[in-house]
């Protein structure tokens, strides 16, 4: 009986709770139960916790002075700004989207260069056609890599880690944070280099043999 008692009590707690929330937010209570609903769909899509992915990776990122990090945990988003000390400096904007597409991807990353210099528009295009070719190259060799790619944009599928557990969202963020900061250090160097390939695939190769190219 009392068993009994001490359950309508909770409830109805949690319904004057529910209704002061709704009120204070001027929405109704069943929008407030969909969206508490929705979040915990998301943090637990086959044992994944989504929201694991992102806080990972703005921790990740702003242990590096270089980036300007800015997570929105609400739309499993995260944008990264980084600056290019070159020219009429142009900045590098990371926006990591993350998703359930399939069971291999995780969610999309955006490349986008602010600059409406030629020139640097120009070398951004032959380091992301470079920077294709190693992918296709030496990662992920049994897997089709999505690439999307217009003037200063670079857009590609966020993989699992091999031999990763899809539930381990602390690993797959970091693994995501590794990707970027290697691709933000080896386009600047390309920057600097102005364009020398040889470089870039040498520095790439020790970077996938430290382990920093899984995603």
């Amino acid at each position: 009986m009392n068993d009994d008692f001490d359950r309508i009590q909770i409830l109805e707690e949690t319904m004057f709770e529910l209704r002061r929330l709704a009120q204070k937010r001027t929405v109704s209570v069943s929008d407030i139960v969909d969206e508490a609903l929705g979040e915990y769909l998301l943090r637990c899509a086959n044992g994944l916790n989504l929201f694991d992915v992102i806080y990972s990776i703005e921790s990740a990122m702003k242990r590096a002075d270089q980036f300007v990090t800015n997570a929105d945990p609400a739309s499993l988003a995260i944008f990264i700004k980084s600056p290019i000390r070159y020219l009429y400096r142009p900045e590098i904007k990371y926006e990591v989207r993350i998703m359930r597409n399939d069971e291999a991807s995780v969610g999309k990353l955006s490349v986008i260069l602010r600059s409406h210099e030629m020139e640097t528009l120009r070398l951004f295009s032959g380091f992301i056609s470079l920077w294709i070719e190693l992918e296709g190259k030496y990662l992920l060799q049994n897997r089709q890599i999505s690439h999307v790619t217009d003037a200063g944009y670079f857009g590609r599928q966020i993989y699992y880690p091999k031999a990763v557990k899809h539930s381990d969202g602390q690993t797959i963020g970091d693994a995501i944070s590794n990707y970027i900061r290697v691709f933000d250090e080896l386009l600047k160097y390309y920057f600097k280099q102005r364009g020398s390939e040889q470089a870039v695939e040498k520095l790439y190769l020790e970077r996938l043999n430290d382990k920093k190219l899984s995603i």
